[in-house]
């Protein structure tokens, strides 16, 4: 498993414990929130007393709003009820420890002067990332989906659905679906399904949906025979 897929599967946990998303702490970036500006006291029927009452009003808002401005800045960016640096810290905390003793081993090999309190979360998650970065065998990938074979438990749209998994890490670009394509009619264990298919050209999403139907034709006739078998006993 790689970096990236073990890290989807952790930020759920992280949400649910810590309230936001981690990933979120890298997109966003620390910025403070600021309350929007007051709107003006609006002015009363009589000129010269209205107006110096909505300018002394207008003054006491404009005093409040500036002064939270400047509180909410002094305090620096928060994340839910907590300082920025410190949710970036627990983060990085509950990941540390998630990796269990080889995963913290292999990460302290490859950057052995790390320290985890002065690493920035971005930094951390590079540095993750090339720690368990997966070194792919592209022809050993090739291999194993060529040689996958319609298991006699498998539908036709598990196994449909395990060739496109498998074709994604085989660099097979824009042929990546057709190829999947091509394999299962190949595979699918039955004659007459698969002659039905290479009678015409089809789209990879046709091709699952024709076998679809076959297999689930094949399962009501099926029980159809069973049905009428046991009724003439």
């Amino acid at each position: 498993m790689t970096w990236k897929e073990w890290l989807r599967i952790l930020q759920p946990a992280i949400y649910a414990r810590e309230g936001y998303d981690p990933m979120m702490l890298i997109r966003r970036g620390p910025s403070v929130v600021l309350p929007p500006e007051p709107r003006k006291y609006p002015r009363g029927d009589t000129p010269e007393v209205a107006e110096a009452m909505a300018n002394k009003k207008n003054k006491k808002l404009m005093e409040a709003w500036e002064n939270e401005c400047f509180r909410l800045k002094a305090r620096g960016p928060m994340v839910n009820g907590l300082p920025w640096t410190e949710a970036c810290d627990r983060v990085k905390s509950i990941i540390y420890m998630a990796l269990g003793t080889t995963g913290r081993l292999r990460f302290h090999q490859k950057y052995p002067r790390d320290e985890l309190h002065t690493t920035s979360l971005e930094d951390f998650f590079k540095y993750l990332e090339e720690t368990f970065r997966e070194v792919r065998n592209v022809t050993l990938d090739r291999i194993n989906l060529f040689s996958r074979n319609h298991q006699p438990t498998e539908t036709m749209e598990e196994f449909y659905g395990e060739l496109l998994q498998m074709a994604t890490r085989c660099d097979l670009g824009t042929e990546e679906k057709s190829i999947a394509r091509d394999l299962f009619i190949w595979k699918v264990r039955n004659d007459e399904i698969r002659r039905k298919l290479c009678e015409e050209v089809v789209t990879p999403n046709k091709a699952l949906d024709m076998a679809r139907t076959w297999e689930l034709g094949r399962q009501t006739a099926r029980s159809g025979f069973l049905r009428w078998r046991g009724g003439q006993r």
